[in-house]
């Protein structure tokens, strides 16, 4: 285990070295896609001034919400930026490359790319969660509980992410179908909790658990509550469980391209 954690570690520090060369253009994909994110606090902000505070949120939740949501999306698109390229690797028939590798599969493909943008992201994440720190007068339990749902939705993420694209071995050219999945997924993250109701609320926590992302844990955080916390944690396992065996499943499916190819 510990020597597929040290290669999954030197791919990650090969990938960012790479991706570094280009300094100028590394840093402006950074701090362009930090730019754009400004865009949906913005939004979100005067539209809770303009129809007033919905199920209990305000400004402030509404910035801890991009918080959570763009920090385990810069965490998981940077760095395993390879799940999502799944659908490629299969089309091309590069993953037979993968499948030959000696090293544990999914870490192997998971760290076969890198993001520089989702960086952005991820610096982004962290400066929201930083100033809505700030702006509550956030409490010491309450700066453990944001560290310990930042796991929790890095780890969802990275197994929805895992899961939609492991659909790319059902279909023959499955680019456009995941695309349209993973942002059925992803959208309902950047909405928040209020927003959503019944039966519709059941539907984005259990079935999709994009509430499980940003909207449930900035509501754990407010509200400070332990069990909310082991729930969205059990949720965290399970999805990663689900995740792992659909993969494994899913692959037996894989036929080789046969492309005379070769990569790294």
């Amino acid at each position: 285990m510990m020597k597929e954690i040290k290669f999954a570690l030197y791919a990650i520090k090969k990938n960012i070295q790479s991706s570094s060369e280009l300094r100028t253009s590394f840093l402006m994909n950074i701090i362009g896609m930090a730019i754009n994110n400004l865009a949906f606090v913005f939004l979100w902000v005067y539209f809770v001034k303009s129809v007033g505070i919905i199920g209990g949120w305000t400004t402030y939740d509404i910035i801890a919400l991009n918080g959570f949501c763009a920090l385990s999306f810069g965490l998981i698109v940077s760095i395993f930026m390879g799940t999502r390229k799944i659908p490629e690797y299969v089309s091309s028939g590069s993953f037979d490359r993968y499948m030959l590798s000696p090293k544990n599969l999914i870490l192997r493909i998971a760290t076969s790319a890198f993001s520089p943008s989702a960086v952005g992201d991820a610096i982004f994440g962290i400066i929201c969660l930083t100033v809505y720190g700030f702006l509550i007068h956030i409490s010491f339990i309450q700066i453990i509980f944001i560290f310990i749902l930042t796991i929790f939705a890095s780890i969802i993420f990275f197994s929805m992410t895992l899961i939609i694209n492991a659909l790319s071995f059902y279909f023959i050219d499955a680019t456009s179908f995941t695309d349209s999945v993973f942002q059925l997924f992803f959208t309902p993250t950047l909405f928040h909790g209020g927003a959503f109701h019944g039966a519709m609320r059941f539907i984005f926590t259990f079935m999709i658990p994009s509430l499980l992302i940003a909207a449930i844990p900035t509501e754990t955080i407010k509200s400070v509550s332990i069990t909310a916390l082991l729930l969205i944690g059990l949720g965290s396992v399970v999805w990663f469980f689900i995740a792992v065996k659909l993969f494994n499943h899913s692959i037996k499916r894989y036929e080789s391209s046969n492309f005379m190819t070769f990569g790294q």
